[in-house]
């Protein structure tokens, strides 16, 4: 058994959401056109790894008419922050030989800019970003790339996410799946499933 989570709104908090509050005030902008370009159709080639990351940057500075494009990154990517209760979580699944990774929506720059500041990566076994994949949740592909991957059937993974509709896909492929709340309830979750944390 492998334990499989997101990171945004699980193992980080809610950052993205965190990110498009802070933005549209301090630039005065729509919430919903800044939740468009860092996160809709407009991001889908950044968050998959098709479009150069410094070429992206440019386009929403345009798109945005924003002219400190360098902050407008940085406090995106300062939006988020590993979430302590889940790093424990995590860390006690493992010491019991139980491998942890993670599958997620995650651009380049932003993955890289968060390992080198938290380190997060390691405290994985593996696991796989939609940058890597060049596919996104919740399309199928993401996790039949996962699955092929690493060796892995469905029947193998408990899957953990915070959105509904990327739980779909993984139960179609076989995924035991998790909705995630919270950390207590995620412990309840995962010792019906027989894992004693």
């Amino acid at each position: 058994m492998i334990l499989v989570t997101d990171l945004s709104g699980v193992f980080f908090n809610k950052g993205l959401t965190l990110s498009v509050e802070i933005l549209s005030k301090k630039y005065n902008l729509d919430p919903k056109k800044v939740r468009f370009v860092l996160n809709g159709t407009f991001a889908e080639k950044y968050r998959t790894g098709l479009v150069d990351t410094e070429v992206f940057w440019q386009e929403v500075k345009k798109e945005l008419d924003i002219d400190n494009i360098e902050e407008f990154r940085q406090i995106f990517f300062d939006a988020y922050t590993p979430q302590q209760p889940y790093l424990d979580l995590i860390a006690n699944i493992r010491k019991q030989g139980i491998k942890v990774a993670y599958l997620s929506n995650s651009p380049e720059d932003r993955v890289r800019y968060l390992d080198e500041k938290f380190g997060f990566i390691s405290l994985f076994d593996f696991g796989l970003f939609s940058c890597e994949a060049h596919v996104r949740k919740p399309a199928k592909g993401i996790y039949e790339n996962f699955l092929d991957k690493f060796d892995l059937k469905g029947e193998d993974v408990i899957y953990v996410d915070d959105k509904e509709e990327n739980l779909i896909p993984a139960r179609e492929l076989g995924m035991e799946a998790v909705h995630f709340v919270g950390e207590v309830e995620m412990r309840s979750d995962l010792r019906k499933m027989g894992i004693n944390i």
